[in-house]
């Protein structure tokens, strides 16, 4: 699901068509020149997988990997900082509303990062996280550093450099307080995070006082070996928030395999399926049905699947969304309001705020 270790890949890309695809709202410098780097009043430092870093400027010419990462920078509407983005795959969809500011930007690799078009992009700065584009071995924060480009990495995916007692819907709330200090845009964008600390704050609310907590798998592919969710995932976060049990919440990882024999003695009462690429969403489905082996697992005999995109089911503004509609499918009762931040806050995004 995440990226595996690197393929070296050179690509060109000259500067005349950076300039004209970066920033829609920036012009080209004459040859030889360079912006000259906007500094912060006093040093920004934030807290990176546990250790203090320090940002003296703000980035002006930065690349994000993968959707959701991508999606948490356009929700904060710093489109124009953007000079590319890699990790998005025809397989992964990014939200209708960010389409058009994801269409004025050069796709720098599809897949793994590839530190050569980032090095030609003249990146000042990148927003990955571990197995989010950054793997030992290939492309690191270290490495980038060495190349003068700074970077931040997405909180849940530290698990993969140290260990974290938990993960919460609030990491991605604080990623972006994280990002908007670092841009120096706080003021313009503390009503877009309030608005998804309102909907997770509105859930839990609506969910106080619950004590049914369906047994759920998270099956994200793989058929002879299943890659599922751990206790430091996303999913988990997600499935506590909505009142669900993760069953393979023993794991302490973000993104792990598992296996078919603990998933049929846990007997997962739903199934939460991730959407992206092949097999598409039903095709995953059609194979869990089709194993004889699993045909008294709970949900697939009462046939309870429920559908996440990728971009619900990893860190973004999209994580709360998804635990809303799960806690609707699994608790019809209670009635939850499930809220269209994504869409309220992105009506300016690809805009400085």
């Amino acid at each position: 699901m995440r990226t595996r270790p690197p393929a070296w890949q050179a690509v060109a890309l000259t500067g005349l068509m950076l300039a004209l695809l970066a920033g829609c709202e920036q012009q080209a410098l004459p040859a030889g020149r360079e912006a000259k780097p906007l500094l912060h009043a006093s040093p920004v430092v934030v807290e990176v997988c546990g250790q203090s870093q320090s940002y003296a400027a703000v980035p002006q010419r930065a690349i994000t990997h993968d959707v959701n990462i991508t999606e948490m920078f356009l929700f904060l509407g710093l489109g124009d900082k953007l000079v590319g983005y890699s990790g998005i795959s025809s397989k992964k969809e990014i939200a209708p509303d960010f389409e058009a500011a994801l269409d004025r930007l050069p796709n720098l690799s599809s897949q793994e990062m590839n530190l050569e078009a980032m090095v030609a992009a003249r990146a000042d700065f990148v927003f990955a996280g571990w197995s989010y584009g950054f793997v030992s071995g290939g492309v690191t924060p270290e490495l980038l550093a060495g190349h003068g480009i700074a970077s931040y990495v997405l909180s849940e995916s530290c698990i993969r450099v140290r260990p974290r007692p938990r993960v919460a819907l609030e990491d991605v709330e604080q990623d972006l307080q994280n990002m908007a200090r670092i841009f120096g845009v706080q003021q313009q964008v503390q009503g877009r995070i309030a608005q998804l600390r309102q909907a997770r704050e509105r859930l839990a609310r609506q969910m106080q006082g619950n004590t049914e907590t369906p047994r759920v798998f998270v099956f994200d592919s793989g058929e002879k070996i299943p890659m599922t969710a751990g206790r430091l995932g996303m999913p988990q976060a997600i499935l506590t928030a909505a009142g669900a049990r993760n069953i393979f919440d023993d794991i302490p990882s973000n993104w792990p395999l598992g296996n078919w024999e603990d998933m049929l003695a846990r007997d997962p009462e739903w199934i939460v399926i991730v959407d992206y690429g092949l097999p598409s969403a039903q095709g995953k489905i059609d194979f869990l049905l089709s194993k004889p082996e699993l045909a008294q697992v709970s949900a697939i005999r009462n046939r309870r699947f429920f559908v996440m995109r990728y971009a619900e089911a990893t860190p973004g503004p999209r994580s709360v969304q998804a635990a809303q509609r799960l806690a609707a499918a699994l608790h019809p009762q209670r009635q939850i309001t499930q809220d269209d931040v994504l869409m309220q806050a992105a009506t300016s995004a690809g805009e400085r705020p």
